[in-house]
């Protein structure tokens, strides 16, 4: 078995790596054989670890089938080590195949015993805001601006790896450890992805608002800070985001809306009319000119700017307004507008 070892400092420690990749944490990602594995084994764990500003890169490499052990004796030394483990598709993938290759020797892993941190699963929280055409990594990486060098998978490497197993041959090598290595240190550099799924559950404040005869303009502040902006349109307005703050943009309409009364059974619809009166008034009125009033006539019209809403939120007890019944769009007054309305309309929004 090799050990290769790389060191690099970071100039500036972003959110999401000083809070995921800490001193206590260690980034790790295997290249072995082939997808299962009780056919295949690992032929290679690089893994990464953090002191202050200083990344350091460990590759550990087997020559042959027969060095896997060491491989594996020896990451089981490194992960006594630290309490935490991140990695990309890591706990469906990277750790199911250490177990079982572990199992295959009879050696006991603490692998399970550790906190894991799964960056794709993570990511995939976010897909309301991405809207990634997938959520690999180097799709990512390049969400995030990062090319690498590198242009094999672990699939085109397995040959590879088998001719330098047989010929020793330094080239072969090379693409092996680069391959190794750039998945590492992108999934360092992608540990970014993760400060947008923290964003759909952070602290939020509410900034400023101002309105003109069509929009309403209101700033929200984040305790994250995003790398990339986000740009996203809805029929009822729009939202960006950039750096810790959050711009949105809803329409307003100005006329007349209907508001709907929830206790239709406590009135009577007077068919001639097209109006609704309290039961206790309707009963003396002859019966061939009422009704029981059914949901679409108990409304109330009201003149005024309203601000439009996105489908299915909720906004408890305001009272909301629709041009008729069967509209799926609604609209609360402006003169409801409340700070803690708009923090719930953009909290709605950043998760739709």
């Amino acid at each position: 078995m090799e050990i290769i070892e790389y060191s690099y400092d970071i100039d500036n420690i972003s959110y999401s790596l000083d809070k995921y990749f800490d001193e206590n944490t260690v980034f790790f990602d295997i290249e072995c054989t082939g997808l299962s594995p009780r056919k295949s084994f690992i032929y290679l764990i690089g893994y990464a670890v953090r002191l202050g500003n200083k990344i350091t890169i460990t590759q550990l490499l087997a020559n042959n089938e027969a060095e896997e052990i060491d491989v594996l004796t020896k990451f089981e030394e490194v992960l006594d080590c630290y309490t935490t483990l991140l990695g990309f598709n890591s706990t469906r993938f990277d750790e199911a195949f250490i177990v079982e290759r572990c199992r295959k020797y009879k050696l006991n892993t603490k692998i399970k015993a550790k906190k894991h941190i799964d960056m794709y699963l993570t990511t995939t929280k976010a897909k309301c805001l991405l809207d990634l055409p997938n959520y690999k990594q180097k799709t990512i990486e390049e969400f995030l601006g990062l090319h690498r060098d590198d242009k094999y998978n672990g699939g085109e490497l397995i040959p590879v790896y088998q001719h330098y197993s047989l010929m020793g041959d330094k080239e072969s090598k090379d693409l092996i450890l680069l391959h190794n290595y750039e998945d590492i240190k992108g999934m360092i550099y992608i540990s970014d992805i993760m400060a947008y799924a923290d964003l759909l559950n952070s602290d939020i404040r509410y900034v400023s608002q101002e309105s003109d005869g069509n929009k309403l303009r209101f700033e929200m502040e984040t305790s994250i800070n995003l790398p990339n902006s986000i740009n996203k349109i809805r029929e009822y307005g729009m939202y960006i985001i950039k750096g810790n703050r959050i711009y949105v943009t809803l329409n307003l309409f100005n006329g007349s809306l209907f508001t709907f009364l929830p206790d239709h059974r406590n009135y009577y619809y007077l068919i001639n009319e097209d109006i609704i009166v309290p039961k206790s008034i309707g009963e003396s009125i002859d019966k061939n000119c009422r009704r029981p009033a059914q949901k679409r006539d108990c409304k109330v019209a009201a003149e005024g700017t309203f601000l439009s809403l996105p489908k299915g939120i909720d906004v408890g007890s305001t009272r909301t307004f629709r041009e008729t019944y069967e509209s799926k769009e609604s609209f609360i007054s402006v003169e409801d507008i409340r700070e803690e309305i708009l923090l719930k309309i953009t909290r709605y929004m950043l998760k739709h």
